[in-house]
Protein backbone atom coordinates (compact mmCIF):
# COMPACT_ATOMS: atom_id res chain seq x y z
CA UNK A 1 0.00 0.00 0.00
CA UNK A 2 2.85 2.38 0.83
CA UNK A 3 4.42 2.10 -2.69
CA UNK A 4 1.04 2.97 -4.24
CA UNK A 5 0.76 6.11 -2.09
CA UNK A 6 4.32 7.17 -3.01
CA UNK A 7 3.63 6.56 -6.71
CA UNK A 8 0.35 8.53 -6.51
CA UNK A 9 2.05 11.44 -4.80
CA UNK A 10 4.82 11.53 -7.41
CA UNK A 11 2.32 11.46 -10.27
CA UNK A 12 0.30 14.25 -8.68
CA UNK A 13 3.41 16.41 -8.21
CA UNK A 14 4.57 15.77 -11.79
CA UNK A 15 1.20 16.66 -13.35
CA UNK A 16 0.81 19.66 -11.06
CA UNK A 17 4.26 20.91 -12.05
CA UNK A 18 3.48 20.39 -15.72
CA UNK A 19 0.24 22.36 -15.48
CA UNK A 20 2.01 25.26 -13.70
CA UNK A 21 4.74 25.40 -16.35
CA UNK A 22 2.26 25.08 -19.24
CA UNK A 23 0.11 27.90 -17.84
CA UNK A 24 3.07 30.18 -17.13
CA UNK A 25 4.61 29.77 -20.59
CA UNK A 26 1.39 30.10 -22.58
CA UNK A 27 1.38 33.11 -24.90
CA UNK A 28 -1.01 36.00 -24.63
CA UNK A 29 -3.96 35.80 -26.99
CA UNK A 30 -5.06 39.00 -28.73
CA UNK A 31 -8.82 39.44 -29.07
CA UNK A 32 -10.41 42.16 -31.22
CA UNK A 33 -13.94 43.01 -30.06
CA UNK A 34 -16.41 45.11 -32.04
CA UNK A 35 -19.59 46.41 -30.44
CA UNK A 36 -22.45 47.19 -32.80
CA UNK A 37 -23.44 50.76 -31.91
CA UNK A 38 -26.34 51.18 -34.32
CA UNK A 39 -29.97 52.16 -33.60
CA UNK A 40 -31.21 48.58 -32.95
CA UNK A 41 -28.70 48.24 -30.09
CA UNK A 42 -30.47 50.91 -28.02
CA UNK A 43 -32.86 48.29 -26.64
CA UNK A 44 -30.01 46.13 -25.26
CA UNK A 45 -27.34 48.80 -24.66
CA UNK A 46 -27.52 48.48 -20.87
CA UNK A 47 -26.48 44.81 -21.20
CA UNK A 48 -23.38 45.48 -23.31
CA UNK A 49 -21.00 46.28 -20.40
CA UNK A 50 -21.87 42.98 -18.72
CA UNK A 51 -21.20 41.12 -21.96
CA UNK A 52 -17.83 42.87 -22.30
CA UNK A 53 -16.97 41.89 -18.71
CA UNK A 54 -17.70 38.25 -19.55
CA UNK A 55 -15.42 38.45 -22.59
CA UNK A 56 -12.51 40.09 -20.76
CA UNK A 57 -12.58 37.57 -17.91
CA UNK A 58 -10.26 35.35 -19.95
CA UNK A 59 -6.78 34.64 -18.65
CA UNK A 60 -3.74 35.27 -20.83
CA UNK A 61 -5.57 37.60 -23.21
CA UNK A 62 -5.53 41.25 -24.15
CA UNK A 63 -8.35 43.05 -25.88
CA UNK A 64 -8.78 45.81 -28.45
CA UNK A 65 -12.22 47.41 -28.73
CA UNK A 66 -14.01 49.21 -31.54
CA UNK A 67 -17.48 49.97 -32.74
CA UNK A 68 -18.44 49.46 -36.36
CA UNK A 69 -17.92 53.23 -36.70
CA UNK A 70 -14.56 53.85 -34.98
CA UNK A 71 -11.82 52.44 -32.76
CA UNK A 72 -12.31 52.76 -28.98
CA UNK A 73 -8.97 51.49 -27.61
CA UNK A 74 -6.01 49.32 -28.57
CA UNK A 75 -4.87 46.12 -26.89
CA UNK A 76 -5.09 46.20 -23.08
CA UNK A 77 -6.12 43.90 -20.21
CA UNK A 78 -9.77 45.00 -19.99
CA UNK A 79 -12.50 46.18 -22.32
CA UNK A 80 -13.58 49.75 -21.57
CA UNK A 81 -16.47 51.02 -23.70
CA UNK A 82 -16.48 54.54 -22.28
CA UNK A 83 -19.10 57.05 -23.40
CA UNK A 84 -20.12 55.38 -26.66
CA UNK A 85 -23.82 55.75 -27.46
CA UNK A 86 -25.72 53.87 -30.17
CA UNK A 87 -26.56 55.97 -33.22
CA UNK A 88 -26.93 55.73 -37.00
CA UNK A 89 -27.53 52.66 -39.12
CA UNK A 90 -25.27 49.64 -38.94
CA UNK A 91 -22.60 48.78 -41.49
CA UNK A 92 -19.62 46.45 -41.23
CA UNK A 93 -18.02 47.73 -44.40
CA UNK A 94 -14.31 48.16 -43.74
CA UNK A 95 -14.37 46.53 -40.30
CA UNK A 96 -11.52 44.20 -41.29
CA UNK A 97 -9.40 47.26 -42.10
CA UNK A 98 -8.80 48.17 -38.45
CA UNK A 99 -5.10 47.49 -37.68
CA UNK A 100 -6.01 45.62 -34.48
CA UNK A 101 -8.33 43.31 -36.44
CA UNK A 102 -5.43 42.11 -38.58
CA UNK A 103 -3.22 41.43 -35.54
CA UNK A 104 -5.88 39.61 -33.50
CA UNK A 105 -5.98 35.88 -32.85
CA UNK A 106 -9.77 36.06 -32.43
CA UNK A 107 -12.42 38.53 -33.60
CA UNK A 108 -15.72 38.96 -31.74
CA UNK A 109 -18.79 40.99 -32.66
CA UNK A 110 -21.32 41.95 -29.98
CA UNK A 111 -24.66 42.75 -31.61
CA UNK A 112 -28.36 42.06 -31.33
CA UNK A 113 -30.69 40.00 -33.48
CA UNK A 114 -31.72 41.72 -36.71
CA UNK A 115 -29.36 44.66 -36.30
CA UNK A 116 -27.03 44.01 -39.23
CA UNK A 117 -26.20 41.43 -41.83
CA UNK A 118 -23.21 39.52 -40.44
CA UNK A 119 -22.82 36.98 -43.25
CA UNK A 120 -19.71 38.74 -44.59
CA UNK A 121 -17.91 38.36 -41.25
CA UNK A 122 -16.34 34.97 -41.84
CA UNK A 123 -14.17 33.70 -39.02
CA UNK A 124 -15.79 35.98 -36.45
CA UNK A 125 -17.51 34.93 -33.24
CA UNK A 126 -20.95 36.60 -33.18
CA UNK A 127 -22.48 37.24 -29.75
CA UNK A 128 -26.11 38.35 -29.84
CA UNK A 129 -27.32 40.28 -26.81
CA UNK A 130 -31.02 39.58 -26.22
CA UNK A 131 -33.55 42.14 -25.02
Amino acid sequence: MKPLLIWSALVAVMFGGYSVVATATRGTEQVFVVVDSSFPMREVWSRVPRQLDEIDDRDHAEFALATEKSAVHGFQDELALGAVEPFAPCTFEGIDQYPDAADADERILVTTEGSCDTTALTGWTIIEVSP
